[in-house]
């Protein structure tokens, strides 16, 4: 499969989506079975979609009012890069937090993500 712009833009669109909603099985029906998730480089990735389930439902329990956005950067092939975005606000605290980041997703023939990395900031 060769990844179009706008299948890329979509998908992220599902990403920014599920988070918002805090949709576990919508979040991690993007990710192929077998999936890689690095959450940031200096971590063991999650492997498969039941790991990635765990690490998505343990943030967003402690993230209220989530708002994601993100703009493409490049595609090629079956990558795909964007810059992303993402505030929310923290419950116990009522503490906004900014995130800024970058991802890089290698997709499947189904258009599933195979490998995915981020490296991001907070400001928290």
């Amino acid at each position: 499969m060769e990844l179009t712009e706008t299948q890329f833009e979509d998908w992220c669109a599902s990403y920014g989506g599920a988070w918002e909603k805090k949709d576990a099985d919508a979040f991690t029906a993007l990710f192929d079975e077998d999936a890689i998730y690095y959450w940031t480089p200096f971590t063991d990735p999650k492997k498969g979609r039941a790991e990635i389930a765990e690490a998505f439902s343990g943030a967003v329990i402690n993230q209220n009012e989530i708002d994601f956005g993100s703009r493409t950067l490049y595609v090629q092939a079956q990558l795909g890069c964007a810059h992303w975005s993402c505030s929310f606000t923290r419950p116990d605290s009522g503490a906004r937090v900014h995130i800024d980041g970058i991802l890089v997703v290698q997709f499947n023939d189904d258009g599933k993500a195979l490998s995915f990395r981020e490296w991001w900031h907070s400001d928290e």
